[in-house]
């Protein structure tokens, strides 16, 4: 495939069953599993911001996509790694948000030709998620990051 103006640069990060894709210029850093402080209960109750973890002298919620799907489990939380995210709206007093990923990332160019979105029959659309998309073959979510940063609270 030749680089074109139209190629978008993204992180496609995997999760528990599928991938989590955005752009590489919304990651800031994927650090381990350390300095997270899961809330209360979070791994059996269904909420999907799960804890907080500090990074850069930061408290930044830790949210779990997973949970967005509306699925129960998180899987085994200590083998997770954890994707620090710009917020989009230059929100001072929330500068970042954290999701729960699995593995390392890999960096895609994703354009046209390597990429479509997966019909809403296909997957079902909830609060949290701006679209499903199939890149290079693999099933990936976008995250509706101005719902996240709005209702992280």
């Amino acid at each position: 495939m030749t680089e074109t103006a139209k190629d978008v640069y993204s992180f496609l990060i995997p999760m528990l069953e599928d991938s989590l894709l955005l752009p590489n210029t919304v990651v800031a850093e994927i650090v381990p599993f350390m300095n997270v402080a899961l809330d209360e209960g979070a791994e059996e109750n269904t909420e999907w911001k799960v804890g907080n973890v500090v990074w850069r002298n930061m408290d930044i919620p830790v949210v779990s996509m997973e949970r967005l799907q509306g699925r129960q489990d998180l899987g085994d939380v200590k083998r997770s790694r954890i994707a620090i995210t710009y917020t989009l709206n230059g929100n001072n007093e929330l500068p970042f948000v954290a999701f729960m990923v699995r593995g390392i990332p890999r960096l895609v160019p994703v354009d046209e030709d390597n990429s479509q979105f997966i019909s809403e029959e296909e997957r079902a659309m909830k609060d949290g998620i701006k679209a499903w998309v199939s890149i290079e073959g693999q099933r990936a979510v976008v995250p509706d990051l101005d719902y996240i940063e709005t209702n992280v609270g």
